[in-house]
């Protein structure tokens, strides 16, 4: 099914909610264990000198979950067409236990904050030179770490290529009710009953292929800022203290680079707009969630 298959108000709905994001795309490799400045998953990211690495209060180091730079991001987008102000350089990590043995990914679904398991570094000058024993110990740990507990291969590390991507809002994100309260058939009806009354009784598949079709914008896609994707419910739904936060980055299971969160799920990482335009990243949040 295509977006021309839709009734007309959900095709109306996919071109109002349109915005622009980016779109990450992933290169995998061996992990090296060399320390780099460039956006990836995994391997071994940016330390500046006089810095020390992010540990566990029990001093087991964190794994690198990902590693965006801000810069490499502009040089390859125009981040004056996204819906909320990146910054123009700088360099963001995103730690995560390797030793989870709840298989939570460092995750605390009671706040979704930073704590001991998930940690997060924003380093805005990036050309301090390296820690390099700093990271030459801390990579020797890793390697013998047992990371049987993490969404992603240990042995491999991703590095990301961006390219600015249109993108529509999806039924099952917080976002979706206040836009399709603007389209008449929409407003205040529940999409499966609105598609139940619009689509042929008799073929309920076809009701699956229209929800799909809304869906699919971000589906299986690693993405920043734009509309995130769920496999169960929106976390903003439930909780009014998030209800003004955006998707910052989105990392979706990915069979072709052994990417899988839980059974087939989604990682997102949220923040208030006022925070990521004073490049406070320090409140990030985190969810993910699964089949």
């Amino acid at each position: 099914m295509n977006k021309s298959d839709l009734p007309m108000p959900l095709q109306t709905l996919l071109d109002i909610s349109k915005v622009n994001c980016v779109k990450i795309k992933l290169s995998k490799q061996d992990n090296d264990f060399v320390p780099s400045l460039t956006s990836k998953i995994s391997g071994m990211g940016y330390l500046p000198a006089g810095e020390r690495y992010p540990v566990k209060t029990d001093g087991t180091p964190l794994v690198l979950l990902a590693q965006l730079n801000f810069r490499q991001i502009a040089n390859q987008v125009d981040i004056s067409q996204l819906p909320h102000p990146l910054p123009k350089q700088g360099i963001l990590q995103i730690y995560i236990d390797g030793k989870d043995d709840d298989y939570l990914y460092g995750c605390n679904f009671d706040d979704y904050l930073p704590h001991d398991g998930y940690q997060m570094r924003f380093w805005q000058d990036d050309s301090l030179p390296l820690n390099i024993d700093e990271l030459n110990k801390v990579g020797e740990q890793l390697k013998h770490l047992d990371t049987d507990c993490l969404p992603f291969d240990f042995n491999c590390q991703y590095d990301m290529n961006f390219v600015l991507h249109e993108q529509s809002c999806g039924t099952n994100c917080f976002e979706y009710s206040a836009i399709a309260d603007t389209i008449e058939p929409l407003k205040g009806n529940d999409i499966w009953n609105y598609l139940e009354e619009t689509l042929d009784v008799d073929d309920p598949d076809e009701h699956l292929e229209c929800y799909d079709e809304l869906s699919g914008n971000s589906y299986g896609q690693h993405l920043i800022l734009g509309y995130p994707y769920f496999t169960q419910t929106d976390p903003r739904e439930y909780n009014e203290q998030l209800q003004k936060h955006v998707l910052l980055f989105q990392i979706d299971t990915d069979d072709d680079n052994d990417i899988m969160w839980g059974d087939a799920g989604v990682a997102n990482f949220f923040i208030h707009p006022d925070d990521l335009k004073n490049q406070d990243f320090s409140k990030l949040i985190y969810n993910w969630d699964c089949c």
